[in-house]
């Protein structure tokens, strides 16, 4: 049987190893969402906005699509 002097580096060095590796992938998934997000807040309004277009600026762009 192992004493207490054996066994609590041995433990000690377990947990030390889970912590640091729950750190990493919390981390991990925080640069996770800042990679995630728009860089400029006004990149998702243009989509949210909806745009309207007059017919002459409809055309335009159906003319210059083909």
């Amino acid at each position: 049987m192992k004493h207490a002097n054996e066994i609590f580096p041995e433990a000690l060095k377990q947990l030390l190893e889970i912590g640091e590796k729950a750190r990493k992938q919390r981390e991990d998934r925080e640069r996770a969402k800042r990679v995630a997000l728009p860089r400029k807040p006004g990149a998702c309004m243009q989509v949210a906005c909806k745009q309207t277009f007059t017919e002459r600026e409809k055309i335009q762009l159906t003319f210059n699509l083909k």
